[in-house]
């Protein structure tokens, strides 16, 4: 048994290579996923005053300004009636098919990968940051719809002498197509979760040479010793010639030890 893990052993050794090799597979691995994007950011803006009002769910006749909402968008996002009406639209959705959005915890990280802003310039931004572009498109385009939507109720529920006077934006004017969609691709050469599947692609091919590496010595049919010599030849052993290579290399390291300065 010890003489054949010294066997194996050597041919590893024989062999380095190969096991240098089997990392071929990681980094193509690595160099894939670091070029191919894996996040994305969908943004829809429009210029919109903070003072400008926004419907209520709650309410027939009450608003609450753009800047209010905005300080709170999580509420806007999980709104009930939004979310019955999102929960409407994925089901009949064949690209979101596979989300469930039934799901409490799906629903709560869908939740997580959104931004509502609103910066001193006056751009309102809805966004998604997230894995899926597919995803993140039908969300913001969603939430946009709703929003411009709440928008353009919260404008008829004002005095149209006070909407005059401020020079906000006719409902007509609130129209989806009438934002701008921007996406922003994201690269990165490593992320936590793909520990994992690096682990995979480097055992895998690693253990397929150490097992390539066993087959091939323990299949070679050539003698490893002289006491398989003998018993295959059935001849007693007189005795062996040693290797001179390590003489050879110590009498080499001795000679270039002597001649450095």
């Amino acid at each position: 048994m010890l003489f054949n893990l010294r066997r194996y052993l050597y041919a590893l050794t024989q062999h380095s290579l190969w096991l240098i090799l089997a990392l071929i597979p990681l980094a193509a691995f690595l160099l894939i996923t670091g070029i191919k994007a894996d996040r994305f950011t969908l943004t829809r803006s429009l210029r919109a005053h903070p003072d400008y009002p926004v419907a209520v769910t709650s309410s027939p006749v009450d608003t609450i300004s753009l800047k209010s909402l905005v300080t709170t968008p999580n509420l806007f996002f999980t709104d009930r009636l939004a979310l019955a009406s999102w929960q409407r639209l994925a089901e009949t959705d064949p690209g979101l098919a596979e989300y469930n959005f039934k799901d409490k915890n799906t629903i709560l990280a869908t939740i997580e990968a959104l931004s509502l802003t609103l910066d001193k310039n006056n751009l309102l931004e809805l966004s998604y940051y997230g894995p899926d572009a597919d995803l993140g498109i039908q969300l913001v385009n969603y939430y946009t719809s709703r929003l411009l939507s709440r928008l353009r109720a919260g404008y008829h529920r004002q005095p149209a002498a006070i909407m005059k006077a401020r020079n906000f934006n006719r409902p007509e004017q609130l129209q989806l197509d009438k934002t701008k969609l921007k996406k922003t691709e994201h690269h990165a050469w490593w992320r936590n979760e793909r520990f994992g599947p690096a682990a995979a692609v480097t055992l895998l091919p690693f253990i397929a040479v150490l097992i390539i590496i066993g087959f091939r010595e323990f299949l070679d049919p050539s003698f490893k010793s002289g006491r398989q010599a003998a018993r295959y030849l059935d001849l007693p052993i007189l005795g062996f010639i040693p290797s001179l290579d390590p003489i050879i290399n110590n009498l080499q390291e001795g000679k270039s030890k002597a001649t450095s300065p």
